[in-house]
């Protein structure tokens, strides 16, 4: 059986840090000097995202916008285009997925989903081709999206943690590609009661991961099952009462969960 060594670089260039892992067989093959401008390159990237986007920085234009400033539209391609995604993830999940918290526009929720594809598609998924270099993921927050060289047996190992008990392991998901996110924060306008802990969901990117997570926990175990259909959606939900249910490409297998 072949053994992974896994390199872990932390990027703290935003209000969370990124984490980057590579996987590989002999880091000895691997072009140092390729990894270390990489990095430079994302996190350059980041700052640009941070000066968007973070809430900790007053002029940023996230900030500035909810204290009613929104010429962040109109300058920043960046900006617009979070903002129109998180429009379409509202019309999309019903306003199960909601971008506006206590009257201002809040768009976290989709945002580290959105930022992980955007730094992986342009900087890490190259990286593959590079000798040594056998998977790539970055991880913010609970989003990970992940890759492995084609034409080779490596999967990732994610790991999915009871929310009332992080000692306890629901599930673990062995990926080759893909993305994986994991809520258990209900962030909705939609006053409708739900016993959803927490909903995993497993996806080809890391935004759409991060929105059906979210809209999960808000649509409650009655609800989500249609988008769950609809979408085609695969992943597991752990209700309060009703315990774990895990579904695949919209079918849905029920288990009940012992504790």
């Amino acid at each position: 059986m072949t053994e992974y060594k896994y390199i872990s670089i932390v990027i703290n260039k935003f209000d969370q840090p990124f984490e980057i892992k590579l996987a590989t067989q002999d880091s000895e093959l691997i072009n140092t000097k390729l990894i270390d401008e990489t990095v430079a390159e994302i996190s350059e990237n980041i700052k640009e995202y941070d000066d968007a986007f973070s809430l900790e920085n007053n002029n940023s234009l996230l900030s500035r916008f909810e204290d009613g400033d929104e010429s962040g539209l109109m300058s920043s391609k960046i900006f617009q285009e979070v903002y129109e995604q998180t429009i379409t993830a509202e019309q999309m999940t019903q306003h199960y997925f909601s971008s506006y918290f206590n009257g201002k526009y809040d768009p976290i929720g989709l945002l580290n989903g959105w930022m992980i594809d955007q730094i992986f598609n342009h900087y890490l998924l190259s990286l593959l081709s590079s000798e040594g270099i056998d998977g790539v993921s970055l991880k913010c927050g609970e989003d990970v999206r992940l890759a492995s060289r084609p034409n080779i047996d490596f999967r990732w190992r994610i790991a999915i943690k009871d929310p009332m008990n992080l000692d306890i392991l629901l599930a673990t998901y062995y990926l080759q590609n893909g993305a994986v996110s994991t809520s258990n924060e209900k962030r909705s306008l939609r006053k409708e009661p739900s016993n959803v802990e927490q909903v995993t969901i497993v996806g080809s990117n890391a935004l759409d991961a991060n929105i059906w997570s979210s809209a999960g926990v808000a649509a409650g175990t009655k609800k989500f099952p249609q988008f769950i259909s609809k979408y085609h959606l695969t992943g597991m939900l752990v209700d309060k009462y009703a315990g774990m249910e895990n579904f695949r490409d919209g079918f849905s297998d029920k288990i009940a969960m012992s504790k």
